[in-house]
């Protein structure tokens, strides 16, 4: 594609950009200039080339050891100028090339016309103006003589600093701290022994443990990160147990905190030294003192020492009602606001006391029934009244309630998302019936039928009706 080497190559130059010193940073690269023709021996003016450089270690014919390729754009005068070391690398590394090994040399080829098929242009040896690439790397070289020395210095201002007596047997191995006021001392509220160990407040610290606290303990408070301690702790003991990691002897423990929350990631057992049983969050051998109110399934808050519970409080054993009114066959009612408490039949506790007054009839007219509870309430067997039936003729026995929603036909009530019962207390209905008020009724019943009876007896003992019986 060339004539000859003449023809290709008119001017070929090698310097280094920004070489100022071998003190200042030496670019890993070479300026590169050479004018293109084509084959026809005409300048390639102001078009897009393709040269690939090669930098070849020993002789014209050793192996590369550093190839790339560079596109690049000649100039009026076919004249085109690359940076070796900064095109798109093929093999090697150039900043890597250990320039002190021996001769180099750097085979250039080019494609007039842009692309990657690579004629030979030449090769050239590279001289002594590359190694200013080994100068500046060069740590290898041996150094010269140490210079004489230089003249001493003046005097430096005098320090700030105290001189501190801390070596006496007094105070071995305190440590030293600032007063607040500039000056420093000595202070055995921390001590330090010749084999690590650390005391606060206390001088001797126990050689059995890396830290001594004094009588008057420790505070961990932080609100940005946590304290830990690797290994087991005993609190108010000086044997704390190879089976838990925290062991409390003494009067127990105090979680006080204002701004935060204690949480326990696991079961608690209180009141025993076995192991808690994974059954339950918490379990407790003894006796429990709650001192306020206790919550269950429910965000309600309860009255103070009372429980609030969202489902059922069961016993296996008794339940105890405490009450000045209670006594032997006192029964437990519900009033209207949903309150449990004995019955009482005391005049110390009823106002506008007045007999007893009512239609007959519509007790009467009342409809015993029997049915079985929803299957979702237990299906049992039951006799009773129907309230919204009892309501229409005798409101005065039902038990009113606020509305509630209802799970389909379960019989069981809807509730919302804290597990609470979803009631409209705008709106009372009947929900069931004073089944205790209803023995009263019949006993006012009863009262007057014995009336009735007692007059017809009289009336049958009456000579007069006897009379008029044989009359007739």
């Amino acid at each position: 594609m060339f004539k000859n080497l003449r023809n290709c190559l008119a001017s070929f130059t090698i310097a280094f950009l920004g070489l100022q010193s071998l003190q200042a940073q030496v670019p890993q690269r070479m300026s590169y200039q050479a004018v293109i023709w084509d084959a026809s021996n005409d300048l390639v003016v102001n078009q897009n080339v393709g040269v690939k450089v090669s930098v070849i270690m020993g002789s014209p014919s050793g192996t590369p050891v550093y190839i790339e390729t560079h596109n690049a754009t000649t100039n009026d005068n076919g004249l085109v100028s690359l940076e070796v070391g900064a095109g798109s690398v093929v093999s090697g590394v150039f900043s890597t090339i250990d320039w002190a090994t021996g001769s180099f040399f750097m085979k250039t080829e080019t494609d007039p016309t842009g692309g990657s098929n690579y004629s030979i242009m030449g090769i050239s040896q590279l001289l002594s103006v590359p190694y200013a690439l080994y100068a500046a790397s060069s740590g290898s070289s041996t150094p010269g003589p140490q210079g004489p020395q230089g003249p001493q210095g003046p005097q430096g201002p005098a320090g700030q600093g105290s001189n501190i007596d801390c070596s006496t047997s007094s105070n071995s191995g305190f440590v030293v701290r600032g007063t607040g006021s500039g000056a420093w001392e000595c202070t055995d509220h921390m001590v330090i022994t010749s084999t690590g160990r650390v005391g606060i407040n206390a001088t001797s610290p126990s050689s059995s443990y890396d830290l001594t606290i004094g009588s008057g303990g420790f505070l961990v408070n932080g609100t940005t990160a946590s304290s830990s301690i690797a290994g087991r702790l005993g609190v108010g003991t000086t044997s704390p147990s190879s089976s838990f990691d925290l062991t409390v002897g003494g009067s127990g423990f105090l979680v006080n905190s204002s701004s935060s929350t204690s949480a326990i990631a696991g079961n608690l057992r209180i009141g025993s030294s076995s192991t808690a049983s994974s059954t339950y969050d918490l379990q407790v051998e003894g006796q429990s003192y709650l001192n306020g109110g206790l919550r269950v399934g429910t965000t309600t808050s309860p009255a103070s020492g009372g429980i609030i519970a969202n489902g059922e409080i069961r016993t296996n054993s008794q339940f105890y009602l405490n009450s000045s009114t209670s006594g032997t066959g006192t029964a437990v009612v519900r009033t209207s606001g949903g309150l449990l408490r004995p019955q009482s039949s005391t005049i110390r506790v009823k106002d506008n006391v007045t007999s007893l007054s009512f239609n007959k009839e519509k007790l009467l007219s009342l409809r015993p029934v029997t049915y079985n509870l929803k299957p979702a309430l237990g299906g049992d067997f039951e006799v009773g009244l129907i309230a919204e039936e009892v309501e229409k003729t005798m409101p005065e026995l039902v038990v009113y309630g606020p509305e509630r929603q209802w799970v389909g036909d379960t019989g069981i009530p809807a509730k919302d998302a804290d597990g609470n019962e979803i009631l409209d207390w705008s709106s009372m209905v009947p929900y069931s019936v004073h089944y205790d008020r209803l023995a009263v009724f019949l006993l006012q019943v009863i009262k007057e039928q014995e009336e009735r009876i007692k007059k017809l007896e009289e009336r049958l003992g009456d000579p007069n009706v006897g009379a008029i019986k044989s009359q007739n």
